[in-house]
């Protein structure tokens, strides 16, 4: 009997960690969950080899535990390995400045790298009795699902996924034919407006701010949303301020061509962007330029807060929310309450307030489609707020074995 562990993700956005247990134990994804703060860290239990979809911290950014103890190998693509890099090892500053710490060192992080086993989509490879493989998620440049085969036994996690195309990227790849599908559920509740009809509210709100000789402030997940809001702002690349992890981030991802849909037009458009790379370029960013694009995307940290801070009192400007913001994020109860608050400082925003649907994640509609493609026999809906609701769905709509298990629960698949 097959057992599935939900180490992190259960019914809850944030530290993906689900290991599979069959005679071999494989661990999907070892994330951390950062909002609300103190961040918070999935079970550790031993495994033969781990697996990371995708560089976003809450599904990489706590791998580097498992060397404290043991050394499993663990797989993932090499632009994963690139940018898992550079956020693991701005968490760790960034935890150190906060006063929280990590419960790793940068001796466990180079150990890692050194167990560290590069794989390209669609190429297959084995851990212990399970044959393995990547598929392109569409999430963000080398996003990942993962297939797992053994005796027949089809398990696929679709990690963060994303049906439709980008700007950026191409939409997912998945397998069909699946006997357990552990799911993504971060937008089950609700189906996305139009793509076409958000961006243009959006470039309207943008334009809005250029007409006035405003400022308008757009935090950004470092990894996946900043390139995209840079393709979609392109007319206005020229006067966009680009500063934080996002900068290393966009930089990376340019290096790797065959991850993105048009890497010559990304790469046109970096060049037109002004890098904030000083601390005097950063006192005059606003000053110069209209469209201040950084990190953090939930204002959790980065030079986002420290625009933030700038145009509090001017609300003729604007901060401008393009994704998913966790319950109890900064960026959250700043929304709901116009007031900033972190464990340093908070303040009364007087900017205007905007939040468009851009996300990276897939919907409703599209989390529908993939379980119609995949046909599975079960389904375990993981990381979302409201996964047991999803389940539910699911078993009443297509009368398949649906679940919702929380962190520490185990789900048992029967031969």
């Amino acid at each position: 009997m097959m057992k599935i562990e939900i180490l992190g993700s259960g019914c809850e956005v944030g530290r993906s960690a689900i290991l599979i247990n069959d005679k071999t134990k494989i661990l999907l994804d070892c994330g951390v969950k950062l909002q609300p703060e103190p961040p918070e860290y999935p079970f550790i239990e031993k495994c033969d080899g781990i697996i990371i979809t995708h560089a976003h911290l809450d599904h990489c950014g706590a791998a580097p535990i498992y060397y404290k103890r043991w050394d499993p190998p663990i797989y993932m693509n090499d632009v994963t390995q690139e940018l898992s890099r550079l956020l693991i090892l701005d968490s760790m500053k960034v935890a150190k400045k906060q006063g929280f710490g990590v419960p790793f060192s940068m001796k466990e992080v180079r150990t890692m790298e050194k167990y560290t086993k590069l794989v390209n989509y669609y190429k297959k490879f084995k851990i212990g009795g399970f044959d393995c493989c990547l598929y392109d998620s569409g999430h963000i440049p080398g996003s990942s699902g993962i297939l797992l085969e053994k005796n027949g036994k089809r398990i696929y996690y679709t990690g963060d996924i994303q049906t439709v195309d980008s700007h950026l990227l191409h939409k997912c790849h998945t397998p069909t034919n699946i006997d357990v599908l552990i799911i993504e559920s971060t937008y089950s509740y609700k189906n996305h407006p139009d793509k076409k009809k958000e961006e243009k509210l959006f470039l309207e709100s943008i334009d809005e701010i250029i007409a006035k000789e405003e400022t308008v402030l757009i935090p950004v997940f470092a990894i996946g949303r900043a390139q995209e809001i840079l393709l979609i702002l392109e007319k206005y690349a020229d006067r966009i301020a680009l500063d934080g992890m996002a900068k290393s981030a966009s930089d990376i991802i340019s290096n790797h061509e065959n991850y993105i849909k048009e890497p010559k037009k990304f790469q046109k458009i970096l060049k037109r962007v002004n890098w904030i790379e000083t601390q005097k370029e950063r006192e005059n960013a606003i000053r110069n330029y209209p469209i201040i694009v950084s990190s953090a995307g939930m204002l959790g940290g980065g030079p986002a807060i420290h625009y933030l801070r700038q145009i509090q009192k001017r609300p003729e400007s604007k901060v401008v929310f393009c994704g998913f913001l966790v319950e109890d994020s900064p960026g959250r109860n700043l929304i709901q309450t116009k007031v900033f608050q972190n464990a340093e400082e908070k303040f009364h925003v007087h900017a205007e307030l905007e939040q468009f649907d851009l996300s990276a994640h897939t919907d409703r509609n599209g989390l529908l489609n993939i379980i119609e493609r995949t046909k599975p026999k079960n389904v375990i809906c993981v990381h979302g707020e409201r996964c047991e609701e999803f389940a539910k769905e699911i078993e009443e709509k297509y009368e398949i074995q649906a679940y919702a298990p929380k962190n520490g629960q185990i789900v048992e698949i029967k031969d």
